[in-house]
């Protein structure tokens, strides 16, 4: 019980310090962007701006309906079977990368259903939408994982890792790699983290929250931007392997981190897609032509080298 507990107060940790730094490095990277002080600790940029931010919540309105309360405990509960090493996870399931994507597709439809609500009830047409919308996003990501099951031929977070030992599976998915980078970077653009209107949601939506609320609301987006992240290092970048002498958990942080570092820069180097109508163009004509594309190749490979014997 004591250990369970520990492992329960380690993750709470890390996530709690990487809100944190996630959130400097994203207003650090919007300030410098578009030319707003970013030196005054308690300015949009510093140091102190994410406990500014915070306080600012917690002096608004602090209930919560139904929908916050299970959205702050999903967005909690899907590190839960998340593996942030090969000895620290809280639940244990051998196909836990199943159960992994299943969490994140609930957490995603509690953020639009939480989002989708208004004075006067919800907007079950918008709601409707956005989730649809969302969902739609992670087809090029089904394939992608797919592809890897095929590759890997389990659903074992840990195995998957255990498989890179020698060579990442970039080196085998390249293409693969690709469309989930760019699946998760629309994905980010959708939720705009960066920005103070994303495009899932209406101006006046996204006003109406105020206070905990608002805060559960943006910590689930970025805990399903994390989820997204962790899901890149483990399924292509060798995940916790250490590399030479540095070890594993911290070149796991540093993937981590310049993995969003990068996602924050092509996010603000490419303001002409935050229209929906862009980002749901290329994930049509490109992402999931090309996801299917690798897949098929994959399942042509698995079938000559592992039937024939012909590669």
């Amino acid at each position: 019980m004591t250990a369970i507990l520990n492992k329960v107060i380690y993750i709470f940790c890390i996530m709690g310090i990487n809100l944190y730094f996630c959130s400097y490095l994203t207003s650090k990277v919007s300030a410098r962007s578009e030319l707003r002080r970013g030196f005054v600790a308690s300015r949009i940029g510093g140091l102190g701006y994410p406990f500014v931010k915070l306080f600012r919540y917690l002096a608004k309105d602090y209930k919560l309906n139904i929908w916050e309360v299970f959205l702050f405990f999903f967005s909690l509960f899907i590190w839960t079977v998340v593996p942030f090493s090969q000895t620290l996870t809280l639940i244990k399931f051998d196909q836990d990368l199943l159960m992994a994507f299943l969490f994140y597709l609930l957490l995603i439809f509690l953020i639009l259903t939480n989002s989708s609500r208004s004075n006067h009830g919800y907007i079950f047409q918008n709601m409707t939408k956005n989730v649809l919308m969302i969902y739609t996003f992670m087809l090029p990501v089904f394939f992608c994982v797919t592809s890897l099951v095929i590759i890997n031929r389990t659903l074992n977070l840990k195995e998957i890792t255990g498989f890179q030992y020698q060579y990442w599976n970039i080196v085998y998915q390249p293409l693969g790699f690709i469309v989930f980078f760019t699946s998760v970077l629309l994905q980010l653009k959708l939720f705009g983290l960066t920005k103070s209107n994303p495009v899932l949601f209406t101006e006046n939506q996204e006003k109406e929250g105020a206070g905990l609320g608002r805060l559960i609301v943006r910590v689930a987006r970025y805990s399903a931007l994390f989820f997204l992240i962790v899901m890149i290092s483990i399924l292509y970048l060798g995940g916790w392997h250490s590399f030479y002498f540095i070890n594993g958990n911290i070149i796991f942080i540093l993937k981590f981190y310049i993995i969003f570092f990068i996602l924050l820069l092509l996010d603000k180097a490419t303001p002409g897609l935050d229209d929906y109508r862009y980002l749901v163009s290329i994930n049509w004509r490109f992402l999931v032509p090309f996801s299917a594309a690798n897949f098929l190749l994959t399942i042509i490979f698995f079938i000559l080298r592992n039937i024939y014997n012909l590669i």
